[in-house]
């Protein structure tokens, strides 16, 4: 018994988490001067929390549903779409760089059709003046034009082969129209095995509303037997403008004296617009049956006989369910007959995502994944430690800011960057070390505060310290245990008296120490910072 947790689960659940980031205030944090060994454990998201350095909070333009980047790439196959497989992590899609066309930016076509598996050797095309934007290339593929990436906006945003939806046509929640589907594409199953089937091109020689006849003559053989295409197709397509009209055949006969033949049709041809200089092709009928509506086809007859493929000519509206057939012709035909080796051809319709492709990004690219983008600058390393090192970083939800009153920071005052570390100027600057360790030491020489010295300003004889959380009490109103009226001493013994007035030369940041919930948690190789350093961290999380 098969048990599936669909794509419209993680699709929603990456929906909603988006929206958790927009409506709520997350950071990316840095932390750890010396290597983390990250877990999904308490203790090692608490470690975390209790080494922060700094955080940058996350803005709405820097999260992104994300899928993954195929590029197109000569003789490579790709996937059609069809509606009865899953093509979750299938390469039914395709990005045409800026190095296959001459729009200057990466664009993203569906495959609809792949020749049956043919390697492709012409990417499509992008050309505004496309009403469908779809394209038949060389190769024989069929593709739809989807959406396009600035490339400025591709180098920012992709990541370990993951690229960005976005776009103008971009919905998150897109609000269905029919609540229904075009029909995609129709299949022939056994394309290489029906047989029995005709085809006759001729040319119009008049055109009547009364009785809506046609009236033409064949290039080719046609059979003079009357009513013989009785019940199929007359493709009519116009010689001035190219427009092309399906009819119904309800009448054929043809005259032996003048070789004309005379065609009456569902429609009056003149009301329609079929011009005097018109082409036709006598075809079989493809009945489309379903519960939407519009959907018509015709289809392709080789010289055997055989139908190899169908051409949708309006891909129609609201279907949810469609059974499409090709009409037995009235005459020759008849598979049920031994001495025949007519074959009827078993066409399969291929329905779109509701309301066609290219109306529910999410869904239809099957989006599980999401993507922030964050990143240091300049002016941002003048706010935070621009030395030492880090190994660390976490997405943290709703942090905790206080200002110097201890009042909470709400809303749009929370800060864009913050340093966490605290800073001391002293006389005694000289006295640390980085990374060496200074502590506090209480009247029953109990240390009641240890932290480690990340930076020295010299010229401020200012002290940074980090890492200062541990299993001390803290002070009242402070979410640290720094006591403001001791001193500090370092490794050796030494004393380190804070300037005075003390109040004034002690500045702890605004993060509530050890506050908000980690939702991801990633550590790596030491890394070193310097006030050059300008990180740019893309994460890309998947549900």
């Amino acid at each position: 018994m098969a048990e599936i947790l669909t794509t419209n689960f993680k699709s929603d659940t990456t929906r909603l988490f988006i929206e958790d980031l927009q409506s709520s205030d997350f950071y990316m944090m840095v932390a750890g001067i010396d290597r983390l060994d990250s877990e999904n454990s308490r203790y090692s998201k608490n470690e975390f929390l209790e080494k922060v350095l700094f955080g940058k909070k996350v803005y709405t333009d820097d999260v992104h549903f994300m899928i993954k980047y195929y590029p197109w790439q000569r003789d490579e196959v790709y996937t059609q779409y069809d509606d009865t497989i899953n093509l979750e992590d299938k390469n039914f899609y395709a990005v045409v760089g800026p190095n296959n066309n001459d729009t200057g930016d990466y664009r993203v076509f569906k495959c609809l059709y792949n020749n049956e598996q043919a390697l492709v050797q012409a990417p499509p095309a992008w050309n505004a003046n496309n009403v469908t934007q779809i394209y038949e290339t060389a190769d024989g593929y069929l593709w739809k034009y989807i959406y396009d990436i600035p490339e400025i906006e591709f180098d920012a945003y992709n990541s370990l082969g993951y690229i960005p939806l976005r776009g103008s046509d971009f919905v998150v929640n897109p609000v269905a129209n029919t609540g229904g589907c075009e029909i995609s594409d129709i299949f022939v199953e056994n394309f290489l095995d029906n047989r029995g089937y005709t085809k006759v091109d001729g040319t119009l020689t008049g055109r009547s509303a009364t009785n809506n006849v046609i009236t033409g003559t064949s290039v080719q053989n046609i059979s003079q037997i009357f009513y013989y295409y009785y019940g199929q197709t007359l493709y009519v397509t116009n010689g001035n403008n190219g427009v092309t009209y399906l009819f119904d055949i309800l009448y054929y006969n043809y005259d032996t004296t003048t070789g004309e033949v005379e065609f009456r049709l569902d429609r009056d041809p003149v009301a329609e617009g079929v011009s005097d200089n018109a082409t036709w092709s006598i075809l079989p009928k493809i009945k489309i049956e379903g519960d939407g509506t519009g959907g018509s086809a015709i289809p392709n007859v080789n010289t055997t006989g055989t139908i190899s493929s169908v051409t949708l000519l309006n891909r129609g509206t609201g279907y949810n369910n469609v059974r499409i057939r090709v009409v037995d012709p009235l005459y020759d035909f008849n598979p049920n007959d031994p001495t025949r080796t007519d074959a009827r051809a078993e066409l399969r319709g291929v329905l779109s995502p509701p309301d066609g492709h290219g109306t529910n990004f999410i869904d239809e690219f099957h989006c599980r994944h999401f993507g922030i983008y964050a990143y240091i600058t300049g002016e941002d390393n003048l706010l935070i430690g621009a030395n030492n090192t880090y190994s660390s970083v976490a997405l943290v939800k709703n942090p905790e800011f206080r200002d110097a009153n201890n009042n909470l920071i709400t809303g749009a005052n929370t800060p864009g960057v913050f340093d966490n570390r605290i800073a001391i100027t002293t006389n005694d600057a000289n006295k640390a070390v980085i990374n060496g360790i200074l502590e506090q030491v209480d009247g029953q020489n109990e240390i009641v505060f240890s932290g480690k010295v990340h930076d020295i300003d010299y010229t401020s004889n200012t002290i940074y310290l980090a890492e200062y959380m541990g299993p001390y009490i803290n002070q009242a109103n402070s979410s640290n245990s720094l006591d403001l009226n001791l001193n500090l001493r370092n490794e050796t013994g030494q004393i380190i008296t804070i300037n005075t007035p003390v109040a004034n030369n002690v500045v702890v940041p605004t993060y509530t120490q050890r506050s908000g919930k980690i939702y991801f948690l990633e550590d790596f190789f030491v890394l070193p910072r310097t006030e050059d350093s300008r990180e740019e961290f893309k994460f890309v999380m998947e549900f």
